[in-house]
């Protein structure tokens, strides 16, 4: 009998399917950055004049925006906390990611989430339903710095019908760190900079994959 925690394990035609779908969303979050590049997020970047609320509040509106639109959102962050201060680019960064995660889940929820019965019947929708909320919380946490991937997950995870909610509370925290990683490297050199981006993202992969090697040799 197969347990509600680990589901049966997934036929190749499922694997596929999957694969499809993860390839469409990844699509629809990259196009428009291989079409406008970072051109959405450059008189923000550039602007000197403005300070304190009013660039905020443009940040914040850029990250909403991240999961369909070409927002660099490292660069939006280290750039509104080198303008307006370490604390307007962690709160700025993590209102901004948090409202990301919101319109990513919406998106995913009503827009892919109606086109995903296209790629896998009801069943398999489920079943990978299943499969998410079994380590959705790594998965999303690790994925937070990660570029395109983070955004993915996200609409993914609300495409097969997982809770908004849910989505948005296991990524308030990870989102809280990672904009406190980069308004600190923002007032630190280039190179801290990079460093503290690559290593959030190297970090997340070590983690994702450790989870998943504990997971398997669990259900071993």
């Amino acid at each position: 009998m197969n347990s509600p925690v680990n589901p049966p394990p997934r036929s190749s035609v499922g694997l596929v399917r999957l694969t499809l779908l993860i390839l469409f969303v990844v699509a629809l979050v990259s196009v428009p950055f291989m079409l406008f590049g970072e051109s959405l997020a450059d008189p923000f970047l550039a602007s000197h004049g403005q300070r304190g609320a009013g660039l905020t509040l443009a940040a914040i509106i850029l990250l909403a925006a991240d999961s369909v639109a070409p927002v660099p959102a490292t660069l939006v962050i280290m750039s509104l906390a080198a303008k307006a201060g370490f604390v307007a680019g962690f709160v700025g960064g993590t209102l901004g990611m948090t409202a990301g995660v919101i319109f990513a889940g919406w998106f995913g929820r009503f827009a892919v989430g109606r086109i995903a019965p296209r790629f896998m019947p009801d069943a398999e929708l489920a079943r990978l339903r299943m499969a998410l909320q079994t380590r959705l919380g790594w998965t999303l946490a690790c994925l937070r710095s990660v570029p395109v991937l983070a955004e993915t997950s996200v609409i993914v995870a609300a495409a097969a019908g997982v809770p908004l909610r849910r989505i948005v509370g296991l990524t308030f925290l990870p989102n809280l760190v990672v904009s406190a990683v980069y308004a600190v490297a923002a007032s630190e050199s280039f190179v801290t900079a990079s460093a503290a981006f690559l290593g959030t993202v190297v970090a997340s992969g070590v983690i994702w994959m450790w989870v998943r090697v504990a997971g398997r040799r669990g259900n071993g």
